[in-house]
């Protein structure tokens, strides 16, 4: 069967990915997006860039009951980068298929991004599972593996994880068929909300895990903070500078060279490149800080 009328619901980066290769693919499902509120104004704000080229709504991004009388009728909906429980309660004409930016079970809930890299994963993946009102617990109709490489950053697996999606998406529209399977629970776990204090580096962590906590939060998300004398620093690119060895206490500036900043941690080093600071990038080196000094 292939599919003439697709509607995605969709905010933010991964969504905007997937339109653009769906543009080069001059393929036009129908979007929505959430409405223009001060709460989604970022998000939503990259999806109406694409106007020109695919029939964009603005609707109710927090329920479908308050959205479905403004919406298109569609052959089968697409949610990505969208409020999971949107549908509960409520009977859709026809399937709802959910994209989870993981190996469904594991990683079940918001955040799972980050989640991946501080954990430290080498397989990710993209799942697109059929919405049964349990949130990230229904049938896997497509699944695909992705390595992440040690100089991944956020934007570069979500950046595969849109090219996937937007090949699944490819592929409805040619009649492809998928078999459903179930998820294996026992393998399934879900993952807590995201704080903003949770962003925190601790350096007394191992430089791996530091690394990892880093890349966690960066691009398209805010960065992974310290502080130093008093002010807050969003880390924008870092490296892993050694993997062992006590070097200082955690958090101290070991050294400073071309290309950055070193500060330990409890074993091994970071070597921090760029920060944003009130709003401004610029080099880690612009920081007016010495060897001996502490990040915390």
């Amino acid at each position: 069967m292939s599919y003439k009328n697709i509607l995605i619901l969709t905010n933010g980066y991964t969504g905007s990915k997937v339109l653009q290769r769906l543009k080069q693919l001059r393929l036009t499902p129908f979007i929505a997006t959430s409405e223009q509120t001060d709460l989604r104004k970022k998000a939503s704000g990259d999806i109406l860039s694409f106007s020109k080229d695919f029939q964009v709504y603005e609707v109710n991004g927090e329920s479908y009951s308050r959205a479905k009388d403004i919406l298109p009728n569609a052959d089968i909906i697409i949610c990505i980068d969208w409020k999971k429980d949107y549908f509960e309660n409520e009977k859709v004409s026809c399937p709802v298929y959910y994209m989870q930016p993981s190996l469904l079970p594991k990683y079940r809930g918001y955040g799972a991004v980050s989640e991946q890299f501080i954990r430290g994963v080498v397989y990710s993946g993209v799942t697109i599972y059929e919405y049964n009102g349990i949130i990230d617990g229904g049938d896997i109709i497509y699944q695909q593996e992705i390595k992440v490489e040690n100089y991944y950053k956020v934007s570069d697996l979500m950046d595969r994880q849109a090219a996937l999606t937007a090949e699944f998406i490819a592929s409805l529209y040619k009649g492809e068929t998928y078999s459903r399977i179930k998820q294996q629970e026992e393998y399934a776990f879900y993952l807590p909300k995201i704080r903003k204090n949770s962003k925190k580096i601790d350096f007394n962590a191992d430089a791996l895990s530091v690394y990892n906590f880093i890349r966690a939060y960066t691009f398209p998300f805010s960065g992974a903070v310290f502080y130093f004398k008093g002010e807050e620093y969003k880390i924008v690119d870092a490296a892993l500078e050694s993997w062992s060895g006590i070097e200082g206490r955690p958090g101290e500036i070991v050294s400073v060279n071309d290309y950055g900043i070193v500060a330990a941690c409890g074993e091994g080093s970071v070597l921090i490149k760029e920060v944003e600071y009130k709003g401004q990038v610029m080099k880690s080196l612009m920081i007016n800080i010495y060897d001996g000094e502490i990040l915390i």
